[in-house]
């Protein structure tokens, strides 16, 4: 559906503008007037300009009379259940910093339970605000406008939510146990990677989408902010902010690619993981103070909070808020900061989608506690609602023992060990009782550096050694720094190959139902520096199904 923006005549009564105003609703007597246009979500570029439309003077046009009709019938009103509604915004005034001078909000009502939803709206750009919506239950919504800018204030409306019919629509995803479901109750298993292209231009999504659906990937993880300056001096921490960086105002044509890049994973039906914060170097986004945060946070979600397919990580690495990778020690104020503004993101989530945070940082001179110390610990599971970890399956194979005494080495060892200590830490952390993601087990380059020293054979026993502790792991690969075109770097790789089994072989058996149980099966042990080393593992629903 395109969105058509119209002007009502002046001569209409404030009664008859209200009865319009199932999906549009204008009003005032201003020659600049404020609008209201109400459509699905779809990328800028394809909605036309609607301001073609609106007349200066004069009676409505016939076209524009057609408009009013198609924008208040039945159908043009109607939304499916977890799509995304989208309303425009046209305010007559001018602000200094519109980010900062004007707060718009949506309460949306579910006529029938009762239900109410608070939705922040946003800037978007010459006097344009947006509000968008994922109608959660059937039925009718109705919507009211709260503005500190009296035109914006007090603008109601309706929809009607009906039942999915776009095969994409299923719901945010819940955490369930150690495990995903969507809202309708279809299971998830996740297969993960991280890219860097949101960006990029939308050219290059078809293939890459082809390429994602034929490796079973059904989660892409991305910083929202780009990359870390070094690979990319364009699409980085700065590139969100205006130029300074001005940490009040946001770069609305970053943004609009942001949304048009999660748009298009939700309607492949992928799932879509932004950070909000990523600064490697901590040059940009750690120098943010409290209410630019909040600012921060609040924009970014009333952006993409819509989409039923996200799933929002409040920051990578989050011990870089108050520690360098060469400090002699952590600084864990990051986790208080965290769990500040972690609960805000959750607050935030207004639809149900799944918030979480990764740690712990790299960190190879820290001890007591240790790098090994934090992967044990999850001191947010007050907000979030699965884990994510770095623990670098070379890094844990190398180190003398995974303890507070123990810093990160820098060297690394696939062997039995590397394994056998990631499968019994990831079951380690189910006590937490929230589903577990090693989100960054060192990413399938074939490196020397630790971090990027995995490759697709290392890959695919990090994947089931994971998978037999009931978690889950993340492919990193050589696509992972590329902000153009990342598939001619995904198609050098054997590791799609494996991903795809390994996702078909889970979906087949009760995996959400099945627990851990390395005791069913031989351990065949392998001797390592005097220990032994188990080399087999279990997952298991007793008496019906064993992995």
């Amino acid at each position: 559906m395109r969105a058509r923006n119209v002007r009502l005549p002046a001569l209409l009564s404030a009664c008859a503008r209200r009865v319009i105003a199932g999906l549009l609703l204008v009003t005032g007597a201003m020659p600049a007037r404020t609008a209201i246009a109400a459509t699905y979500y779809s990328p800028p570029e394809a909605t036309g300009d609607w301001r073609s439309l609106i007349r200066a003077n004069g009676a409505p046009t016939e076209a524009e009379k057609r408009a009013v009709a198609d924008e208040t019938s039945p159908h043009a009103s109607s939304v499916e259940r977890w799509d995304v509604h989208e309303e425009t915004l046209i305010a007559s005034g001018s602000y200094a910093n519109p980010f900062q001078d004007i707060d718009v909000t949506a309460i949306f009502t579910h006529e029938a339970s009762g239900a109410r939803l608070t939705v922040d709206g946003f800037y978007d750009g010459g006097n344009t605000w947006r509000i968008r919506f994922m109608p959660t239950q059937l039925g009718t919504w109705r919507r009211m406008t709260k503005s500190n800018d009296r035109d914006l204030d007090g603008k109601m409306g309706s929809i009607e939510c009906v039942s999915p019919a776009k095969s994409y629509l299923h719901g945010p995803l819940k955490a369930k146990g150690g495990h995903f479901v969507r809202a309708d109750g279809t299971p998830r298993f996740l297969i993960s990677t991280r890219l860097s292209c949101q960006f990029a231009l939308p050219s290059v999504f078809p293939r890459l989408i082809a390429v994602l659906k034929e490796s079973r990937i059904n989660r892409v993880l991305f910083m929202m902010p780009g990359v870390d300056s070094t690979k990319d001096p364009v699409h980085t921490q700065k590139n969100l902010f205006a130029a300074g960086p001005d940490y009040t105002r946001y770069n609305v044509e970053a943004f609009r690619a942001i949304d048009d890049f999660i748009n298009t994973l939700r309607k492949a039906d992928i799932l879509a993981s932004p950070y909000f914060y990523y600064d490697p170097r901590r040059e940009v986004m750690w120098k943010m103070t409290p209410e630019q945060d909040r600012a921060y946070i609040r924009y970014a979600m009333a952006r993409i909070g819509a989409f039923s397919n996200v799933m929002p990580i409040l920051g990578n690495e989050i011990e870089l808020k108050t520690t360098n990778y060469k400090d002699k020690a952590y600084d864990l104020k990051s986790h208080a900061w965290a769990n500040e503004m972690g609960a805000f993101l959750k607050s935030k989530a207004v639809f149900g989608q799944p918030v979480s945070v990764h740690n712990p940082c790299w960190h190879e001179i820290a001890v007591n506690p240790s790098h090994f110390t934090l992967l044990k610990e999850w001191p947010f599971a007050g907000w979030t609602d699965f884990i994510l970890k770095q623990a670098q399956v070379g890094c844990i194979g190398a180190a003398s023992a995974m303890d507070d005494s123990v810093p990160q080495p820098q060297a690394t060892a696939y062997n039995e060990r590397s394994y056998a200590r990631h499968n019994q830490a990831l079951i380690a952390l189910r006590k937490f009782g929230q589903p577990v993601i090693n989100e960054e087990p060192a990413y399938d380059m074939g490196s020397k550096s630790a971090y990027a020293s995995q490759t697709p054979e290392t890959i695919r026993r990090t994947f089931w050694t994971a998978a037999t502790a009931g978690a889950y792991a993340v492919w990193g690969s050589k696509a992972t720094y590329v902000t153009g075109d990342p598939l001619p770097q995904m198609r050098g790789s054997a590791t799609p190959q494996y991903l795809r089994v390994h996702h078909d072989v889970m979906v087949t058996m009760p995996y959400a139902e099945m627990e851990p149980h390395n005791e069913c099966v031989t351990p065949a042990n392998v001797m390592l520096d005097g220990e032994a080393w188990r080399t087999n593992f279990a997952l298991a629903k007793p008496c019906e199904a064993y992995l």
